[in-house]
């Protein structure tokens, strides 16, 4: 098969990238050249930014594409404008965020999806549209929940690994029995590139079963893989609420089920149906582990250091653990 990423170089591009040539695929990598333009040698690397000139793809025909950067309508529009007369399939990576609903309540490919807005989620669904008006029936709409695993740029789950790292008593948010659903980037990579070769199309949630694990696993996977001693004090969303704590950022991973009920409820039996299998998290967690300790938060883009969660301050943790029952 003859596969184009738009993007492939960070974080899920690179691992779709790294699955795709494993198998054997001729790959094209459409990207700025900012970031990882030394990987990936044996594929062609395509240098453009994709809000302007895409020239590069003239002459090019694929048998599939997965887009996993486009955030703004109008460069999706004209990526698949240009593409639908030269690829079979597209995997377009979208959000679940493309939901009004989420993550205030439970949502599945049914609900009711943005129509207008100038936001992430709102833009995300207006290029939804773009890419299945260029291309009909031949787009799989993959609509991604919380990824993790190595080369993680968003950072929330190494960010935790990294702080129960240094041991000793660490604040935990919530009710340790809450369920998550958190899915390895290697998993999702390993499904697109399926779907790309099936040529399948449709609407998917691109996340982990609800119910299949919970966040004092996760806490305690890392406990586990770092060898830490870290102990874990669980504090009530109640007392985080009060306390003015800033779910996903201050605390990563946190969501008070007080207005984001639905965070960790995302219908996903459509995907599992469709092939979508994921790893035990201890796994992700143990990976993560031995990334960070690998130096691979440095490997990062500087850019991406200032939209990752800030390490909490030890007098805001001492605040936080004296709410602990």
């Amino acid at each position: 098969m003859r596969l184009l990423t738009l993007g492939g170089t960070v974080f899920l591009g690179r691992h779709i990238a790294a699955e795709a040539l494993a198998r054997g695929h001729d790959i094209s990598l459409l990207h700025r050249g900012r970031h990882g333009a030394d990987l990936f040698p044996e594929a062609e690397h395509l240098l453009a930014d994709r809000s302007g000139d895409l020239a590069v793809l003239d002459g090019g025909r694929w048998d599939a594409a997965i887009d996993t950067s486009g955030y703004e309508p109008a460069d999706v529009q004209a990526s698949t404008g240009r593409l639908a007369g030269v690829v079979e399939h597209l995997g377009f990576v979208s959000t679940c965020n493309v939901y009004p609903g989420w993550p205030a309540e439970p949502v599945s490919e049914e609900s009711p999806v943005w129509t207008d807005g100038d936001d992430y989620g709102a833009k995300k669904a207006e290029a939804e549209r773009a890419a299945e008006a260029a291309m009909p029936g031949r787009v799989a709409h993959l609509r991604a929940g919380l990824l993790c695993g190595p080369h993680d740029n968003v950072f929330r789950l190494p960010w935790w690994v990294r702080r129960i790292a240094r041991g000793g008593d660490v604040p935990a948010p919530g009710d340790p029995a809450r369920t998550v659903q958190l899915v390895d980037v290697r998993d999702l990579a390993t499904w697109f590139v399926d779907l790309a070769e099936q040529r399948r199309g449709g609407v998917f949630n691109a996340t982990a079963p609800a119910g299949r694990t919970t966040l004092g696993e996760v806490l305690e996977a890392a406990v586990a893989a770092t060898g830490s001693g870290a102990r874990l004090r669980w504090i009530p969303d109640e007392a985080l609420v009060s306390a003015g704590v800033e779910p996903w950022t201050e605390l990563p991973l946190w969501a008070p089920e007080s207005d984001m009920a639905g965070t960790w409820r995302v219908a996903a039996d459509r995907a599992a149906a469709a092939g979508l299998r994921c790893r035990p998290v201890a796994e992700t967690v143990a990976d993560v582990w031995a990334w960070l300790r690998d130096g691979g938060e440095g490997r990062l883009p500087d850019w991406l250091a200032e939209v990752r969660p800030a390490e909490m301050p030890a007098a805001r943790e001492g605040e936080l653990l004296r709410l602990a029952p």
